[in-house]
């Protein structure tokens, strides 16, 4: 007699199997179906496709679960969710063993990214309303990820401005040399017919040269135009700065948005209200790293009464060197800096730079001559000078913060609450590459990515019984 268990092909059944009878009652699938449901798409502006012919539409309900139940199980192709809705036994029982094509399922994701960005929203809030958000500490963190092009459909400004100065002669060879660049290898590309025209393709050369002079970048993609040329790591690559905002208690994203600028310093105020939209107040303490110290942030959050601690730069911090300007003293009443031995630098003259939209005060050392630490304190042979902005005090305040031992031991918080985050939509969501292109499209892709690990965490909650959603 065998022990082993085949299948019996022929197998019938008294009564034909249930679709609920499909899956356990804690499986993932469920609290998918748990959660859509007891939202109104409507309220969060989804749209619905009207069709008076023909076969009726597929619901916005039936059509996000998909999606989401997608994402939660790092589904995001359209093409790999239609296949899904026909032999993933989640999906099946999810739909109802309905099966959306990829073009409903694409074309419902593009009518739908501001919703999505509501959608988020919501699933804060209902992580609020039951008690899994604390906001008593927030950690804010950018992440680069790599946008869907080729790097063979970059031109630089040096490109552009050789293709100018070409078309005066001839159109032929600037529309050659563009479609070359543009090429992948996949087929033979070809510029749309408005561009063969000679007046069109100078305004679409000057159009792309203007606006890389405006954002002060050097090269453009053709393919994904908002994407930027920016560090990654060890290499340069066109990526968006995906930003994230984490709650402490459960590791739940609060806040969330996609920049396309490399630098995060001027983020800061963005990333705390962000939250306050998200879920209706800001944290206790937002804890951040030094990418997004600048003074003029950390006077404009103290004017809103938010509470911040942040890396403070190497080079903008107390350090070993006694004449560090974080070693100066500034005399309000008097207007005067005092330096470490007591010397006097007296105000000069004002200055603005080309980077920077406010007026810089400039102290000077007058009796730098007679001074036997000049050279200790500057190389400068004009003597030492130090700039002052409005927003120095803001960024000595901080420095006081930090003099805290707790405060300190809190900021160290920061890595262990947000990186994980990270790693974990990289590693286990294995999500290391946008599969849309352009801003809108990658905002929307990002706000799925969120809210389906926030779903995911809630999930974990929901399964052992410590949350329920609220009107489910």
């Amino acid at each position: 007699m065998s022990n082993e268990i085949e299948a019996n092909y022929n197998q019938q059944y008294l009564f034909p199997p249930r679709l609920e009878d499909l899956l356990p009652s804690d499986h993932p699938a469920r609290f998918i179906r748990e959660f859509v449901d007891s939202i109104n798409l409507d309220e969060l502006g989804f749209k619905r496709r009207k069709s008076e012919e023909g076969r009726p539409n597929y619901s916005a309900e039936l059509l996000t679960k998909v999606w989401l139940y997608g994402y939660f199980i790092s589904i995001r192709s359209s093409r790999k969710l239609e296949q899904a809705c026909m032999d993933n036994i989640g999906m099946l029982w999810l739909t109802g063993m309905n099966y959306p094509d990829h073009n409903t399922l694409w074309r419902f994701y593009r009518d739908n990214r501001e919703a999505i960005k509501q959608l988020f929203k919501k699933v804060g809030r209902i992580a609020m309303e039951g008690g899994l958000i604390g906001l008593v500490l927030n950690a804010i963190d950018g992440t680069k990820i790599t946008a869907d092009v080729s790097r063979k459909n970059t031109l630089s400004k040096e490109d552009l401005e050789e293709l100018a100065k070409k078309l005066e002669d001839s159109v032929e060879e600037v529309i050659s040399e563009i479609e070359s660049k543009e090429g992948e290898g996949e087929g033979e590309y070809r510029l749309p017919k408005s561009l063969a025209d000679k007046d069109n393709l100078k305004e679409f050369v000057k159009e792309r040269l203007e606006r890389l002079e405006e954002e002060g970048r050097k090269y453009i993609n053709l393919t994904d135009k908002d994407s930027r040329m920016i560090k990654n790591g060890k290499v340069k690559e066109f990526c968006y700065n995906a930003q994230a905002t984490v709650d402490s208690k459960h590791g739940l994203i609060v806040g969330a948005d996609v920049i396309e600028e490399e630098s995060d310093n001027h983020q800061l105020v963005n990333r705390i209200e962000e939250v306050k939209e998200t879920v209706g107040r800001e944290a206790d303490e937002n804890l951040l790293d030094g990418g997004y110290f600048s003074g003029e942030e950390l006077n404009r959050a103290e004017e809103k009464g938010y509470n911040v601690l942040i890396n403070i730069p190497k080079n903008d911090s107390t350090s070993n060197n006694k004449y560090n300007k974080s070693n100066f003293t500034y005399d309000e009443k008097k207007d005067v800096y005092i330096c470490p031995k007591e010397r006097e630098l007296h105000f000069e003259r004002e200055n603005r730079r080309k980077d920077k939209d406010y007026l810089i005060r400039v102290y000077h050392c007058d009796g730098y001559k007679e001074c036997p630490y000049r050279w200790e304190c500057s190389e400068n042979k004009r003597g030492r000078t130090i700039d002052r902005t409005s927003y120095d005090s803001a960024i000595r305040r901080q420095r006081e913060k930090q003099k805290d031992a707790n405060k300190v031991e809190l900021l160290k918080k920061r890595k262990e609450i947000v990186e994980p985050i990270f790693g974990y939509i990289k590693a286990i969501f294995g999500f290391r590459r946008w599969t849309v292109r352009g801003i809108e499209g990658v905002r929307a892709q990002w706000y799925m990515i969120c809210t389906a690990v926030n779903l995911r965490k809630m999930y974990k909650e929901w399964s052992k019984g410590s949350f329920k959603l609220l009107g489910a």
